[in-house]
């Protein structure tokens, strides 16, 4: 892997774009109004506890309470119980009442929480659309080799180191740690670490911990005790240093942390750490802007001449793969095949430089070769793998549709990019002009009719007003003799597509 992390900040917001064989591949953004909680750690206080649910409402400092189900409640939980909880997407919203989960009847929360009561939590998910944050009182503090948990004693080897060896020993690290009262997990890094590396970063971790317990006794109300580690730290954290060709800031203070951070590691920051000064805008010089303008694109075309719509909405994606221009050389099966294969590239690609996530429901060229469904099933389940989010993609249904997956932690950047339309209210349309001036018809009528107008003013869009004056001029012809009014009309720029007034003259 190639891989380039650039950082650009400005007052206010601070963008990170992960590049990849001279790509975008991701791109995280911060901004100072909104902020990140995802891995904060809280002081809460508990809102409101409900049993039918089995969960609470924690109020943490956010926006908006969190939410926690029993079982991030339970003290003797076990890993695989928190791994499942954690895994879990069906979030409940405030006010409603979804069926509870199977796992969690067998437990009363009452017994576990009560209203009022101080709680220490972490955010496992970020407030997305109308639901609040997900939490839990299962701490878990990521280091760049191990993750500290202290509330479940759990040893745990990354299933990737396959050395025999190198497991013994970092089971024989675990251990030392679960003897003081700490689960521990050795994540794929520690392979290619010494053990005293190992453990400077298991000693800081519960010195972290210490701070934040301690914190929390003096706490009284809902306060945040620890912040998670910004973008730029969290990638280098999740990276092995010999997939990092760069990481180019332009502000001094990430270029520091980065530095700081490999310095603990005993890894040489000169290497790769690169400060930018030069007088044009770091994501200009790297052509990254025209890339991030293809996350707001709702029509990706393919090089084929094909051509994918991406609809995104808050319950789930959907994504159409059309043929478009691409007509083929050969039969209409292989033509089928190859634009498929061809989308299949660009949704693996789009679903992680979008950072869209839930559920996604793709709806690819009809295919009547089973062979050439498992093609396109196999090419798409390899390119997920390259997604550091968690993704698991269903078989062609009955319909000929495909289903993923893709774990959900924050927003998609669309929805952190872009807002509702003021004109369309988020629906995505507009009133056609002939449907505003079929409206100024019966408006008229009611004007006439109503108030006996015998002048009628229209004043609308220029639009509206192209749309009464020349396509529909016939039909306001014989609504005037219909009526026998008189009828003037005013254009106005500064009116909405959808907004006219219809009014007396005489009156006026």
């Amino acid at each position: 892997m190639n891989r380039v992390v650039i950082v650009n900040k400005i007052p206010g917001e601070k963008r990170v774009a992960i590049i990849e064989d001279r790509k975008l591949v991701e791109l995280h953004i911060m901004r100072a109004d909104t902020g990140t909680c995802l891995g904060n750690i809280y002081s809460g206080i508990v809102k409101r506890v409900l049993p039918g649910m089995q969960s609470a409402f924690v109020e943490f400092g956010g926006s908006r309470t969190g939410f926690i189900y029993v079982n991030d409640l339970k003290a003797d939980i076990t890993y695989e119980e928190f791994q499942k909880s954690f895994d879990d997407d069906e979030d409940p919203e405030e006010n409603s009442s979804p069926e509870p989960a199977k796992e969690t009847r067998k437990a009363d929360i009452t017994q576990f929480i009560k209203e009022g009561q101080k709680v220490l939590v972490q955010v496992i998910k970020e407030p997305i659309g109308q639901k609040g944050a997900r939490l839990t009182t299962h701490i878990s503090l990521p280091g760049r080799f191990c993750v500290l948990m202290p509330t479940i004693s759990h040893i745990g080897i990354s299933r990737k180191i396959t050395d025999r060896d190198k497991r013994d020993e970092l089971k024989d690290l675990g251990r030392k740690v679960q003897n003081k009262g700490y689960g521990m997990i050795m994540r794929t890094l520690a392979a290619e670490s010494e053990s005293k590396v190992i453990e400077k970063e298991a000693v800081s971790l519960i010195k972290r911990w210490t701070s934040i317990q301690n914190d929390f006794k003096k706490e009284k109300g809902a306060a945040v005790l620890y912040s998670a580690p910004d973008p730029v730290i969290e990638i280098v954290q999740n990276t092995d240093i010999k997939d990092i060709k760069e990481i180019i800031a332009d502000n001094r203070e990430d270029e520091k942390n980065v530095r700081d951070y490999l310095s603990f590691y005993n890894e040489n920051p000169d290497d790769i750490v690169k400060f930018y000064d030069l007088p044009y805008p770091v994501f200009d010089y790297y052509s990254i802007e025209s890339e991030i303008a293809n996350v707001l694109k709702k029509k990706i075309w393919l090089k084929s001449g094909g051509f994918l719509i991406i609809e995104q909405t808050e319950a789930l994606t959907v994504i159409d793969v059309n043929t478009g221009k691409f007509i083929g050389k050969g039969n209409l099966e292989s033509t089928v095949l190859k634009t498929n294969l061809e989308a299949v590239d660009e949704i693996a690609y789009h679903l992680r430089l979008r950072n869209i996530a839930g559920i996604i429901v793709v709806d690819f060229i009809d295919m009547r070769n089973q062979n050439n469904k498992k093609k396109v099933i196999t090419e798409l389940e390899k390119l997920l793998e390259k997604d550091p989010a968690k993704c698991s993609v269903f078989y062609f249904t009955r319909l000929g549709l495909i289903q993923i997956t893709r774990k959900r932690t924050t927003e998609s950047n669309i929805s952190s990019m872009t807002e509702p339309c003021p004109y369309c209210s988020g629906n995505g349309i507009i009133r056609s002009r002939d449907t505003v001036a079929f409206q100024i018809f019966r408006d008229i009528q009611r004007q006439v009719k109503l108030y006996g107008s015998r002048v009628v003013s229209i004043e609308a869009h220029p639009d509206a007003v192209f749309s009464l004056e020349h396509k529909h001029s016939d039909e306001l012809k014989e609504l005037v003799r219909e009526l026998r009014i008189n009828i003037e009309v005013q254009s106005n720029n500064s009116f909405h597509r959808e907004h006219y007034i219809v009014s007396d003259k005489n009156r006026n």
